[in-house]
């Protein structure tokens, strides 16, 4: 055998040695730790095909519910004590898995139209059509405050009250190499998805993926909670999460968010010390909006509602009102 075959073949060996390894690792129960995984809650579908993962807290028949649209990639259980926090102080809050997200249903992420903003908006009035909700206070956060800021261009009607938490807006900052790290560089290759989704299921690497990624969106990396890089791990590795990941990094276009034509009383809450979104974007969404109000949070990193939940509940309660 020459030495060019011997290498090739030796080159084969070790990519599928690679390639199985984290299914050896699944078998040996030393892969993504099922036990990080959040509880879940209710599946709802939707007229439009699609299926909706939520959870539902408190109770409040008097008042339009609060609903909790999160970023990316994120899913509903990072909004962590958030939604408890404000059924403590009696109101209704629902937080869903976006389509692509947690245990809701995936798009095709070669379909035309599919993980956009407005996309985004049309799963959420879906939502609310199927759980039989006129009208809603609506909370995004990151990316997510694109999305409810596109709901409430389309359907101002259905919005009692907006709140964007250290949210995306027109002046966020357009290049690509995000300051996600290995994570956000990987993303922006041709292989970055496929290598990632391998990355996620070898928890050693995945865990210094996630650490690496995690220390930017909370600003430091002693402020992460424990566990939250497994968790995380873990529901990146659910399948077709960083395909619509990757679709909403490449396909998201906040230029076209005509804020000056928002009419309804907006709250700004962002944190000062935010690495992702920076807080010059909350300035200019406050100074945009007709009748926005700008609560900065000092020393706040981008995970608001991990970090200060229950500041963030005083501060929505407060402004919802009665």
């Amino acid at each position: 055998m020459s030495v060019r075959r011997f290498v090739l073949w030796v080159v084969i060996a070790v990519a599928l040695v690679l390639a199985g390894l984290p299914t050896a690792l699944d078998l040996l129960g030393l892969g993504p730790d099922p036990s990080a995984m959040p509880p879940r809650g209710r599946t709802q579908p939707l007229a439009n095909g699609r299926a909706i993962h939520f959870r539902e807290f408190g109770a409040d028949a008097l008042r339009p519910p609060v609903v909790l649209v999160h970023g990316l990639p994120s899913f509903a259980s990072d909004w962590h004590e958030t939604p408890d926090a404000l059924a403590r102080r009696g109101r209704r809050a629902i937080a869903y898995d976006r389509v692509g997200y947690g245990f809701s249903s995936r798009a095709n992420p070669a379909e035309a139209g599919t993980y956009t903003l407005a996309s985004n908006a049309d799963d959420l009035a879906a939502l609310l059509d199927v759980l039989g909700i006129e009208r809603a206070s609506l909370v995004g956060w990151s990316y997510g405050g694109g999305v409810v800021q596109t709901f409430a261009l389309a359907h101002p009607e259905r919005v009692h009250r907006l709140v964007l938490v250290g949210s995306i807006g027109p002046a966020t900052p357009s290049e690509r190499d995000n300051p996600l790290g290995v994570a956000g560089a990987l993303l922006g290759s041709p292989l970055g998805e496929p290598l990632l989704h391998w990355i996620a299921r070898v928890p050693p690497l995945g865990r210094a993926v996630a650490n690496g990624g995690l220390a930017v969106a909370f600003s430091r990396a002693e402020a992460i909670p424990r566990g939250w890089a497994d968790y995380t791990i873990a529901m990146l590795a659910r399948p077709g999460t960083l395909a619509a990941y990757r679709a909403e990094m490449t396909r998201m276009d906040t230029s076209g968010l005509d804020v000056e034509r928002i009419e309804v009383p907006t709250l700004v809450l962002h944190g000062n010390d935010d690495r992702l979104v920076p807080y010059s974007v909350a300035e200019d969404l406050a100074a945009r909006i007709p009748s926005a109000k700008l609560v900065p949070v000092f020393e706040g990193s981008h995970m608001l509602p991990v970090t200060h939940p229950e500041q963030l509940a005083d501060e929505i309660d407060r402004f919802l009102g009665i």
